[in-house]
């Protein structure tokens, strides 16, 4: 007996190694349970924002950096809110300058990470909810202000627990190693974007579907990523999200039957090193999964801030964000192979 207890390995964790991953899933737990408590408007938003000031290689900002964020998202809100009230009535002047705003945006490479995220969701949300009334697409800007001045807050004071370490420097490397795209290869990959999003950007408006605008939300926001291209990378994104989609209903199901606050932490928690687990591999994959875990956090977060019918909301935005995933991997990959099409052509 002794001298089977004596040949157990003896494992020891690298907590040091951890930390990303840690500071990852705690975070978005800790902004998840303020959030929760506040209550304030479209709060489940900002742990999903918070993700990417938590996301693999991002580092602290400063003091100057955030100001900088939150003034030129302030500027860029009020834009689209005059932007709204004066063409969202002359289809033929509001489509052209939209499309046009959305072309420079994918194109620039002067607005990089979470920056272009926000004013790229600030730019396609608070117009088509001014479809409606052009005080709720001031209604919205103005939440979205705020919830990016918490994710901030809330992401920086995370980093103040669990401050950048060695463990870091590899995820912010690969980052610095990307190749970095000519301008023609940019702007090819603008207008590729710029005519996927047309058809669902010219749906929403035809048929005034402000009511469904997470589809486009996501949407705008995942054709970011030229990997999809990739059929492979494509597929995965699709079982990702769907993942996430899956693992919030039954999270839903879970709070459902222990509707408790702390015990929702806990799961949130749980998913979190889940995923925290794939998204800081070194697989090449990786990314794809921070979707799926966003996926999850958009679902469970929006179905319980809703005070009646949460139950019934559950599979409606599943369905639409699987929707959106779909649209953009089949997308990306038609566009794909008009374009290999082309080159075996010789044009």
């Amino acid at each position: 007996m002794s001298d089977n207890v004596a040949n157990i390995p003896n494992v020891k964790t690298n907590w040091k190694t951890s930390i990303p991953v840690l500071r990852y899933t705690i975070g978005v737990s800790f902004i998840m349970a303020i959030t929760s408590l506040w209550n304030y408007e479209l709060a489940y938003l900002t742990a999903v924002l918070g993700l990417g000031y938590l996301a693999p290689g991002a580092k602290p900002l400063s003091v100057r950096q955030g100001l900088i964020f939150i003034f030129s998202l302030l500027i860029m809100t009020g834009i689209a809110i005059v932007f709204s009230a004066v063409f969202l009535d002359y289809p033929l002047v509001f489509m052209p300058l939209l499309l046009l705003a959305l072309l420079w945006f994918y194109y620039t490479d002067r607005i990089i990470g979470m920056v272009k995220v926000f004013l790229l969701i600030s730019l396609i949300i608070v117009p088509f909810v001014s479809i409606d009334s052009t005080a709720i697409g001031s209604y919205v800007a103005v939440n979205l202000t705020i919830n990016a001045l918490m994710a901030i807050i809330l992401s920086q004071i995370i980093f103040y627990i669990f401050p950048w370490s060695f463990a870091d420097e590899k995820f912010a490397k690969a980052q610095k190693d990307t190749v970095k795209q000519s301008k023609k290869e940019r702007f090819r990959y603008a207008m590729n974007i710029v005519i996927i999003l047309t058809p669902v950007i010219l749906l929403f408006y035809i048929f005034k579907l402000s009511s469904s605008i997470l589809i486009l939300t996501f949407i705008a926001i995942l054709s970011m990523s030229p990997a999809l291209a990739n059929p492979k990378v494509g597929m995965v994104l699709i079982v990702a999200n769907i993942l996430g989609g899956v693992v919030a209903i039954l999270g839903y199901k879970l709070l459902s039957t222990i509707p408790n606050f702390a015990f929702m932490i806990l799961l949130v928690l749980l998913v979190g090193l889940i995923f925290g687990n794939l998204i800081f591999s070194s697989h090449k994959l990786a990314p794809v999964f921070a979707s799926g875990f966003s996926t999850f956090l958009l679902i469970l977060g929006s179905v319980m801030s809703s005070d009646v019918d949460a139950g019934e909301k559950v599979w409606p935005r599943v369905i639409q964000i699987a929707m959106a995933v779909i649209y953009v991997v089949t997308a990306f990959r038609t566009l794909s192979y008009f374009e290999k099409k082309k080159k075996v052509r010789g044009v």
